[in-house]
């Protein structure tokens, strides 16, 4: 009986509260939230310094270098030097390159979920590509004193970077190597650092030959000149990644593929 009535008599109670009692502790609370949020400054033109014009932080851009010359002189060894010193590979564990077999392995040890999902992404990016590809078209037309023309063809190699660790992307594995495959490149190859299965497993959907496992400037250098047998000197380097990344696609941006094939 106590506790019926006490349920009774607190549902009245609530029942006749004025709206007006419960607004204060709202606006309390929004009050503190646009207190807390933090708010923009407007700023005019004379007001910028100068290097926030600059895309690539200065020194994210030094440590780029050091990496990029390394790999570049030192090849396969530069290239571990890093990926062991940043954490991209165990210490003294010199494997950091997935063939296609272990990235269709990869894909088949996935629920079938997943692996339908990544097919009907993949789908989805290649039908574009495909519009896109068909939208540019050679062609020859007379000129006084001869022709003009256009011809389309895909580069030899192409280098797929996707962000891996904390935050995987296999959506950038599959709209650049997806890309690159439609449009005729011979040679596709992905980088990650620390892959998930599933970015393993879309670098297969992707048609990708191989998974390059380090990430940083020092894929980069790898992808940008060569190294093993595995991964080819690339002639275009794609995909996104952090400030390190960002600076060491900059430098080694217009080097040629001295060895195309």
């Amino acid at each position: 009986l106590t506790l019926t009535l006490t349920l009774t008599l607190t549902l009245a109670l609530a029942a006749v509260t004025p709206a007006a009692s419960l607004a204060a502790p709202r606006r309390a609370a929004a009050t503190m939230a646009a207190a807390e949020m933090p708010r923009l400054r407007q700023c005019g033109p004379n007001e910028l310094d100068a290097t926030c014009f600059e895309p690539v932080e200065a020194r994210a851009r030094e440590q780029a270098l050091e990496i990029i010359t390394d790999v570049k002189a030192d090849g396969e060894a530069g290239l571990l030097k890093h990926a062991w010193r940043l954490g991209d590979l165990a210490e003294g564990e010199s494997k950091y390159i997935m063939s296609k077999e272990e990235l269709k392995a990869t894909y088949d040890s996935l629920d079938k979920d997943l692996q339908d999902l990544l097919l009907r992404t993949s789908a989805r990016v290649r039908a574009f590509a495909e519009a896109q590809r068909a939208s540019v078209q050679p062609c020859t037309v007379p000129i006084a004193g001869g022709e003009a023309g256009q011809t389309v063809e895909p580069v030899v190699s192409a280098g797929c970077y996707a962000p891996g660790g904390r935050y995987p992307l296999p959506s950038s594995v599959i709209m650049t190597a997806v890309t690159a495959r439609t449009a005729g490149v011979k040679n596709v190859v992905v980088a990650s650092p620390r892959p998930s299965p599933v970015t393993v497993a879309a670098a297969h959907v992707a048609g990708a030959d191989a998974l390059l496992c380090v990430g940083g400037a020092q894929a980069i250098a790898a992808l940008a000149y060569g190294v093993g047998d595995g991964v080819p000197a690339c002639d275009i380097i794609v995909g996104p990644g952090n400030k390190w990344v960002t600076a060491a696609k900059s430098i080694v941006s217009g080097n040629p593929n001295p060895n195309p094939n």
